[in-house]
This record gives C-alpha cells, sequence and structure tokens, in this order.
C-alpha cells in the first residue's frame, strides 16, 4: 500500500483561534442557559381571575327589523278613477281623515235615481191604499145588500135569482178588497227594496271617499290621480306610531332566558355609534323549522328620527341565565388558529386550554365548556406556554 501523508503541524496561530471558537460557543451556551433559566425559572407576576359558578346577566345578541304592529295597507272596496290623493309619503294622519277620492259622477246619478224610485214606491202605497178604501166601501155595500136580500128571501118576498145576485156582488167586493190589500204589501214591499238598493248606493258613495283607518303615518303610496284602482289593490300603508317595534330573532336556545320586561339595547345599522333603549313585549309562539330560530317584539323607549319600516338593527337582550355558569372576563380569552382559549394557572405555570363560548354578560363572557368552578384563569398579555407565573393583581 501506498503511504499515507502526515497531517501538517498545529501552529501557534491554530491553537488561538480553536481557544477563541471555543470561547464563543461557551459564551453563547452560558447566555442561552440565562434565558432560558429566565423564561422558564424566574416566575413573572400576571394578572389574574378565580373562576366560579354564578348566576350571570346575559346579553344575547340577535338581528332584528323596525316593524309595526298597527300596519295597515288602504285599499278600496269599489272599482273606480282615482280622482284625488290628498296625502303623501310621511304625512301623519288622524283616524276618520280623507286619504284619496274615487270618480263618483255615475254613483251620484244612480243614487238620486234610486232615490226617485223609492219616492215612487211611496207614492204607489200610497195608491194602493186608496184602492183599498174604495174596494172596503164596496164591500161594506155588496154585504149590507146581500144581508138584506137575504131576509126578504125567507120571506119569499124576492126571487131566489136576486138573492144569487146580491150573493155574487158580495164575493166580488170581497175579492176586491183582497187584492187591494195585496197591492198595498206589494207596493210596501216595492218601497222596502228601493229602500235598499238607495242604502247600497249610498255605502258605495261613502266608499268613493276613503279615509284613514287609524292615526298614524303614511309610509307609502303606490298609485296616482287618474289611475284606476281595483279593490284589494293597495293604494298606501299607513302605520299606527305607538305600535312600532324591534322584529328580532334568536336562537331557539335562548328562549328560556329571555322574559317580557327585560331592557335591551338596539343600534341600527344607519347609525351603529348610537344605542337605543327599549324593552321585550313578547315572545313568538313559533320557531322556525329551518333556521331553528324564534323572533320576540321589542317596544322602544324613543324612535330614531329617521327612523324607515324594515330597517336593519342590532338588538342586545340583558337576560338573566336561567341557572349558574361560568364566566370569565371576556379581555382573557385569546384565539389559537381560529379557537378560543384561555391561559390558566396550572402548577405556577401558564398553559393554554381551549374553550366553548356562550354569551357575551357586560364585560364578561359566557364558557360553557372547557372550565370549572376553581380554576384560575391568566392575563394573555405575553403569555407562553409553561411559562412560571405569580398571581398579581386579581380581576373580579
Amino acid at each position: 500500500m501506498k503511504p499515507q501523508p502526515l497531517p501538517p503541524a498545529l501552529t501557534e496561530t491554530d491553537y488561538s483561534a480553536g481557544w477563541r471558537r471555543l470561547a464563543v460557543v461557551l459564551a453563547l451556551a452560558v447566555v442561552a442557559g440565562a434565558l432560558l433559566g429566565y423564561w422558564y425559572v424566574v416566575p413573572r407576576t400576571a394578572a389574574w381571575h378565580a373562576v366560579q359558578a354564578r348566576p350571570m346577566s346575559l346579553e344575547i345578541n340577535g338581528p332584528g327589523l323596525l316593524d309595526a304592529i298597527n300596519r295597515v295597507v288602504v285599499t278600496s272596496r269599489i272599482q273606480g278613477f282615482l280622482k284625488s290623493i290628498e296625502v303623501d309619503r310621511n304625512d301623519v294622519v288622524k283616524r276618520g281623515q280623507v286619504l284619496a277620492r274615487l270618480e263618483s259622477v255615475d254613483l251620484q246619478n244612480q243614487l238620486a235615481t234610486a232615490e226617485a224610485q223609492a219616492s215612487a214606491a211611496a207614492l204607489g202605497i200610497t195608491g194602493s191604499e186608496s184602492e183599498r178604501a174604495r174596494a172596503k166601501a164596496g164591500f161594506d155595500r155588496a154585504k149590507i145588500e146581500f144581508e138584506r136580500r137575504t131576509t126578504l128571501a125567507r120571506t119569499n118576498v124576492i126571487s131566489p135569482a136576486e138573492l144569487t145576485t146580491a150573493e155574487s156582488n158580495f164575493l166580488q167586493a170581497q175579492a176586491d178588497m183582497a187584492r187591494a190589500d195585496a197591492a198595498i204589501e206589494r207596493s210596501k214591499a216595492e218601497l222596502l227594496a228601493q229602500q235598499a238598493n238607495v242604502k247600497v248606493l249610498e255605502a258605495r258613495l261613502a266608499d268613493a271617499t276613503i279615509t284613514s283607518p287609524l292615526d298614524g303615518v303614511v309610509i307609502s303610496r303606490e298609485r296616482n290621480p287618474g289611475d284606476l284602482l281595483l279593490p284589494g289593490v293597495n293604494l298606501m300603508q299607513v302605520v299606527e306610531l305607538s305600535t312600532i317595534i324591534i322584529s328580532a330573532r334568536f336562537d331557539e336556545s335562548a328562549r328560556s332566558a329571555i322574559k317580557p320586561g327585560q331592557p335591551a339595547r338596539i343600534r341600527f345599522a344607519s347609525d351603529p355609534t348610537r344605542v337605543w333603549t327599549g324593552r321585550v313585549l313578547r315572545l313568538s309562539r313559533q320557531v322556525d323549522q329551518e333556521t331553528r330560530e324564534f323572533t320576540i317584539d321589542i317596544t322602544l323607549d324613543a324612535l330614531p328620527e329617521s327612523w324607515a319600516i324594515g330597517q336593519r338593527a342590532n338588538v342586545a337582550v340583558e337576560a338573566q341565565s336561567p341557572a349558574v355558569a361560568i364566566g370569565v372576563p371576556e379581555a382573557f380569552v385569546t384565539r389559537r388558529d381560529g379557537r378560543a382559549g384561555v391561559w390558566l394557572a396550572r402548577s405556577g405555570r401558564a398553559t393554554w386550554t381551549p374553550v366553548s363560548l356562550g354569551y357575551t354578560s357586560g364585560t364578561n363572557i359566557e364558557v360553557s365548556r372547557g372550565l370549572k368552578a376553581g380554576d384560575v384563569v391568566l392575563s394573555p398579555v405575553g403569555r407562553y406556554a409553561f411559562e412560571p407565573v405569580d398571581l398579581g393583581e386579581e380581576v373580579p
């Protein structure tokens, strides 16, 4: 085998460079050890909160829309062309105030005709009563003559033929009076029919003037003068101001916590910086089969100046938890990869633990899973895994 060459001899310079490198490594090791000692040996003071189960004031949030309990679609009962519209959008109206008028010349003429026919029917009754009086006089004469001739026939003063003639005249007078009675009844019936027709036409003529069914504000107007208005077609909408509410939606899980009379805060999308107050009026008795939500009505203590039916709002109901619950300061909750969690003090070190959150309660938030009474939650500022901690100021 070919002999290998010997390594070159180390010089004094090489020894010096090696010692310097060793010194650097040792220095880095000392610094790293110091840092590790600081991070994982020297405890840091942290604000903390003691977890306990207690009744909580819950803040249940949900979307809502401005609505009204008394919102009336004004329409017409009869068909006709709009002659005039007396009010416009945003006008304040009173019950019975004229809103619009229909062309009514034809109805006025029909009513005049019906009234004339009713007058003629009344005169017909008078004529029938006069005819009956004449028939009654003839009946009385025929009756007297028939009775007289009956007496004479018993003594054979008159012939049987004369008695038969008197009887025939009496029966004829009786029939004439019956016809007169029937004529009176027909005339009365005709008068009633004509009077009923007059009332129908009066009602239709009154319907040609459309009035407000309540005190309120006109929020929409769908037709203009000259339009043909059909029965049931929307002319305008009127809402009663005192019945304006917020109709809000909440998950059915919150139903047991929300009660009538509870206070609520409302923020409208049109002015999210301002808070309006109100109270829960009532809860609906129906849950949507798809969204599993139910609705509640909330009365407002005051209306925004720029209110509009249908505008969006966010509602926060101040409810009470149906049972004791665990809550922590909302500022103590952090998120990792989109998951909520808190830092716990365990054996003097900080440990991050995932939790499931519930409703907001002021500055606190309900924790439905992940914590138990007695746990100590740490402020998340500057926390890292297995950090040694000393408990500082307690946060209530």
